[in-house]
């Protein structure tokens, strides 16, 4: 007598490699996004360390540049505006004196056509400098220095959509879940993701 699997028990075979196939999936997709957000806080950390040796030398943190909405880049940035794509930092940190060796690119920066070579880079923000930017300063802009420090980087985090959601006090958390909205952010006097109060 021959045995034979039933169409039932092949059904059910064919179900359980599917489910477990999804688990797979989906703790690889989670791995590459924490692996991906380890290494944004790690070279956050590296130029951090450039930040603060330039500082040391020039007894003040390097200037800002900005791109605006119209992909006109100003350098040093000499205003401020809420719908710019994006503020960073200048060569001055890799020339002539290598405080970093070469500008990092943000892992989740990925989504960019236009200036590439900056915007699939980390933002920079040298808080004096935004500060003074400012034509008439808004009541939280003496809160910036006290709670960020005289710089601020930040990353576009999972959602991919870097500098938005700072703007909105908006940073990644990832008991959130891995893709939960937020900018991943270091700053001179935070080293973790946390919002301005």
């Amino acid at each position: 007598m021959k045995y034979a699997f039933t169409l039932i028990e092949l059904l059910i075979v064919v179900a359980i490699i599917a489910i477990l196939a999804a688990i797979a999936v989906t703790n690889f997709l989670e791995a590459q996004t924490r692996s991906k957000v380890s290494r944004c806080l790690s070279d956050m950390r590296s130029m951090a360390t450039g930040l603060e040796s330039y500082a040391t030398i020039y007894n003040g943190y390097p200037p800002y540049g900005r791109i605006a909405t119209d992909d006109s880049i100003q350098y040093p940035a000499t205003v401020n505006n809420l719908y710019d794509k994006m503020c960073f930092a200048g060569s001055c940190l890799t020339t002539p004196t290598a405080f970093i060796t070469s500008f990092f690119d943000d892992p989740f920066a990925i989504n960019y056509q236009t200036n590439k070579e900056i915007m699939r880079k980390y933002e920079y923000l040298n808080m004096k400098q935004h500060i003074a930017n400012f034509a008439t300063p808004p009541d939280y802009a003496k809160d910036l220095i006290p709670w960020w420090g005289y710089w601020r980087m930040v990353g576009a985090g999972p959602d991919q959509d870097r500098g938005l959601d700072i703007k909105l006090n908006v940073v990644y958390d990832p008991t959130n879940g891995t893709v939960s909205d937020g900018d991943i952010v270091r700053s001179q006097a935070r080293s973790g993701n946390s919002p301005h109060p």
